[in-house]
């Protein structure tokens, strides 16, 4: 599949504390508080936004956003971003009506991975693929890569088990959480793969392809090569070419042994009996992938890719160190237990960890890093504002967007998800877009017409982003 639509959901992490760090609200009274306008604009604190993203409380009270369909990767990546912001403004907001009823109280969103707790924090990658194709295929091959990519992509972290009481760094966390390499379930066994069957569009043409073991990551750079390499990746496999035998022996076993291997050099076994590394197994796909790349925007991911892999290759991190998360955090966290004298294991570097996924502007310490350009900033701001108003013009989000936004502006009534549109009026037709690539539909355009006919002169309730 040359053109991909791809999306990504991320879950967050919300506390709200006291000026002494001691907790204030309990997180479900927090996360309603955070909804509060939500709820306001769309009765719900499940809704789609102007840019047609969808932003809602997910199981456990905790905030999830969902870009929306994006077959540019940088696009996605301003999505993305737009959704930190969206929830920032809400975590202001919420600080603001707290502190005007006097509560000591602050509301703190981290879009980490793990937490003191244990808990996992899910990052899912969606990409559609072709239904025609094999899809049981795919994570034959496609696991080898998921299973090491994490030495290019992960957010890195400090994890302490028996081998190393005083704390590791690790490429991520979130290896340790993995339980199955491909399975239906979610949160009960947490496959690298979901095989959960929901297209989002014609289920006679396409599946959707639900890859929940990446990490969420701050870096715009390792954020666009999670999904420009996968992309890649997958359109060498959709190929049907002859593929290399890189299946392993246990991929769960594996995923943690890569974690813990900075060199990227040591032994891993494979299914056929042989044995081969995290490195030669990015090298080898980076290879393939070579020859289905097209133009310059993907000849500089190849070349990005290859410094990811060169820097762990060679342990020269001069390049990682201010590009990528898992090797901006090792920098971070060798500086301050080496100035404050302390382990990896010292709760300070555990605070540390959050403060770097504090998605609010004045309090991240990864924006902080990035002010100082010590981490990058490849989107120009307009694109990252853009993002939080405008859906993206080149699939089925601007159909979605156009609607949101007509509905808001005209104060009427409406219903969006993935595929439908519709109105909350008696007699109100509902209108399918099964194809995640249409950008123009007669329906559309006579449900807008509706609206405009139909909607009050009134504004309606200001939306959150």
């Amino acid at each position: 599949m040359i053109r991909r639509v791809g999306g990504l959901e991320t879950e967050f992490g919300l506390v709200c504390v006291r000026a002494d760090g001691t907790r204030a609200l309990e997180p479900e009274a927090a996360a309603r508080e955070l909804f509060r306008p939500v709820v306001a604009m769309g009765r719900s604190s499940n809704v789609f936004l102007r840019n047609a993203a969808r932003l809602y409380l997910d199981v456990g009270s905790h905030p999830e956003y969902a870009t929306a369909e994006c077959d540019d990767w940088w696009e996605l990546v301003a999505q993305d971003r737009a959704g930190e912001r969206i929830f920032a403004d809400l975590a202001a907001q919420a600080d603001q009506r707290l502190a005007a009823e006097g509560q000591d109280a602050r509301i703190h969103l981290l879009k980490n991975n793990v937490d003191s707790a244990g808990n996992a924090f899910g990052s899912h990658e969606n990409y559609l693929v072709d239904r025609r194709g094999e899809f049981t295929r795919l994570p034959r091959y496609l696991l080898p890569f998921l299973v090491t990519r994490q030495i290019i992509t992960g957010a890195g972290g400090v994890v302490r088990d028996d081998a190393a009481p005083e704390g590791r760094f690790v490429f991520s966390r979130r290896s340790d959480h993995m339980w199955e390499a491909v399975s239906s379930a979610t949160t009960r066994t947490r496959p690298i793969i979901n095989t959960r069957d929901e297209p989002h569009g014609d289920p006679t043409r396409f599946r959707r392809l639900h890859i929940i073991v990446g990490d969420s990551t701050m870096s715009e750079v390792s954020t666009h090569l999670r999904f420009a390499t996968t992309d890649l990746v997958l359109r060498v496999i959709e190929s049907g070419r002859a593929l290399p035998e890189l299946a392993l022996h246990d991929d769960i076993a594996t995923i943690r042994a890569v974690a813990r291997d900075l060199t990227g050099q040591q032994a891993i076994p494979t299914a056929n009996g042989s044995a081969t590394t995290a490195v030669e197994v990015q090298q080898r796909w980076l290879d393939l992938a070579a020859d289905v790349a097209e133009g310059d925007a993907e000849q500089e991911v190849l070349q990005t890719w290859q410094q990811g892999i060169d820097a762990v290759r060679t342990g020269d991190r001069s390049w990682a160190a201010t590009h990528l998360d898992w090797a901006i955090k090792e920098k971070l966290f060798d500086q301050v237990t080496a100035r404050r004298g302390v382990t990896l294991a010292d709760p300070e570097i555990e605070r540390l960890d959050l403060a770097y996924h504090d998605i609010d502007p004045s309090g991240s310490v990864f924006q902080v890093l990035r002010r100082r350009g010590l981490a990058p900033s490849v989107l120009q701001e307009r694109q990252v504002e853009n993002a939080r108003e405008h859906a993206p013009t080149t699939t089925r989000a601007h159909l979605r967007g156009q609607v949101v936004t007509a509905a808001q502006q005209y104060g009427v009534d409406h219903v969006a998800d993935w595929t439908t549109l519709r109105l909350t009026r008696p007699g109100a037709m509902p209108v399918q877009v099964l194809d995640p690539f249409a950008t123009s539909l007669p329906e559309v355009d006579a449900l807008l017409e509706e609206i405009r006919e139909h909607g009050e002169a009134a504004a309606p309730p200001a939306p959150p982003a």
